[in-house]
């Protein structure tokens, strides 16, 4: 298999791309504070924004390796992440 890293992919709809710090606050508000989303996931609901921003910027870091797929979904109406994906 040849890694290609998380590229940007894009629909009618919706962005599939990198994140940035900058998306910690929309991160935070849309899903990851939330433990009724969270209680599915791997990980429990974040109690701050600040943990929001250490798991972003680890996802940023990881980017260095093309064998890591951490990408967040934007809807193109709202402009900001609704969610993520990851592939490990």
């Amino acid at each position: 298999m040849q890694h290609r890293g998380t590229e940007t992919l894009e629909t009618k709809r919706l962005i599939l791309r990198r994140f940035v710090i900058t998306d910690a606050e929309a991160m935070y508000h849309n899903w990851a504070s939330d433990k009724e989303v969270t209680k599915f996931l791997i990980w429990p609901a974040h109690p701050d924004i600040s943990v929001t921003e250490t798991v972003i910027q680890n996802w940023i870091e990881s980017y260095n390796d093309n064998r890591s797929y951490h990408w967040a979904i934007v809807l193109k109406d709202l402009g900001e992440p609704i969610g993520s994906i990851s592939a490990v």
